[in-house]
């Protein structure tokens, strides 16, 4: 007998509708729902939400880094994506907004430099103004194909400092992703490296086939007070068995590295603009429903909130550690993720993704009299379905012998 998970949203005034997600495991459902985000749709940033530096500075210095990200001057919204690009040009500014330009910026109390001085290349990232403390986290992008160049989408906060890094590239490297993640208890950093005594950072280039600069990919992870796991198109690539429960905030940013730094090399001095790094979109999801964010349906901006088709690649992992992924037992229900998410007030997009889709996975949607308005198989990637009776339409989703039934 199937088990069945109904999901009944009752339409009062406001025909309010959020997207969501279902995590279909072969042994469970994880309902997701859309907790913030953006698919930038809109003329300009959203300063409301986003701010252009880390709030205490202009890059991370320790890192010996060498771009100023600029207040929106390296950001362009164009076709419902966002696009970052680093550009070489000599800048003279602050390196902390706050602090005088005489004074000492000092790492690991050595001297750095000043706080005023130049920087060889501008460039672009965003922060959410809005800290997280667990939930699910993604990302869809294309990365720049000149190399030298530090793409990545991150959490990053706590007193002290915490991260979680879903992922960090370096563009000639289109083929591999770096997970990483750092407590602030220094020794939950450090795992033992076979059989010797000798430690290392956790922390892994993980290859895969296909290319972060050709198509798009999405990169997700979920974090939760038990663990931390990392996904590459819907298939889980590392696990890390952590808490870090400190509130982040999400980042998303293109660091041009020294030739002395970590991710070194940077970019050849002949590149005066790097390629975008384009964004469809980046989403939060939670597993709390009180904390949904919600739109309507009838309001012009419910136009604004889900990006235009974009087409989805098949990378998959290539290589794993157990360290990085983890035994057997914790992958063996994994299954897929579906998302559900309106474009216009009758246009819908259906986003599968996942390692395997079953061949007998279906979804059809029927209306308040049960006539099947639209059915197919789950098919890898993002489907356009058109509903004509948005507000008396069931989707019914069957997969791995469970249903699920979603009413908007």
């Amino acid at each position: 007998m199937n088990k069945i998970f109904f999901i009944l949203i009752t339409f009062i005034t406001t025909n309010s509708f959020a997207q969501r997600m279902w995590q279909i495991n072969k042994d469970t459902v994880i309902n997701w729902y859309y907790q913030d985000g953006d698919e930038f749709n809109e003329a300009t940033i959203n300063t409301e939400k986003w701010g252009y530096q880390y709030g205490w500075a202009r890059n991370i210095y320790g890192n010996k880094e060498q771009q100023y990200y600029t207040d929106g001057n390296n950001h362009i919204l164009k076709d419902g994506k966002l696009h970052l690009y680093a550009k070489r040009e000599k800048i003279t500014a602050k390196l902390i907004d706050y602090l005088p330009p005489t004074d000492s910026i000092k790492v690991n109390n050595k001297f750095y430099n000043y706080n005023l001085q130049e920087f060889n290349y501008t460039s672009g990232m965003l922060q959410s103004k809005k800290g997280f403390q667990y939930g699910f986290f993604e990302i869809k992008c294309k990365i720049p194909k000149e190399k030298g160049f530090w793409p990545a989408f991150w959490l990053y906060g706590g007193t002290p400092n915490e991260e979680i890094d879903w992922i960090e590239s370096k563009t000639e490297k289109p083929n591999q992703i770096h997970v990483g993640r750092h407590s602030k208890v220094k020794s939950e950093n450090k795992f033992r490296a076979g059989w010797h005594i000798k430690k290392k950072w956790w922390g892994e280039w993980l290859k895969f086939k296909g290319n972060l600069n050709e198509d798009y990919n999405i990169i997700s992870g979920e974090w939760n007070p038990e663990y931390i796991k990392y996904y590459l198109n819907g298939e889980c690539i590392a696990y890390s068995k952590l808490k870090m429960p400190e509130q982040k905030g999400l980042v998303v940013n293109l660091a041009v590295p020294s030739n002395n730094g970590p991710f070194k090399p940077g970019p050849d001095t002949s590149i005066k603009r790097s390629e975008d790094m384009i964004i469809d979109y980046i989403r939060v999801w939670t597993n709390d429903p009180s904390k949904q964010l919600s739109t309507s349906r009838n309001d012009e901006s419910s136009k604004k909130f889900h990006s235009p088709h974009s087409s989805l690649a098949k990378s998959t992992l290539k290589s794993k550690s157990k360290m990085h992924y983890g035994g057997k037992k914790i992958h063996e229900n994994e299954g897929l993720f579906v998302t559900l998410s309106p474009a216009t007030n009758k246009t819908y997009h259906l986003l599968v993704a996942g390692k395997e889709i079953p061949a007998n996975a279906s979804y059809k949607i029927v209306d308040t009299n049960d006539t099947i308005l639209e059915s197919g198989k789950l098919i890898y990637g993002t489907k356009e379905i058109t509903v004509t009776k948005p507000k008396e339409s069931l989707l019914i989703i069957q997969c791995y012998n469970q249903t699920v039934t979603y009413h908007f």
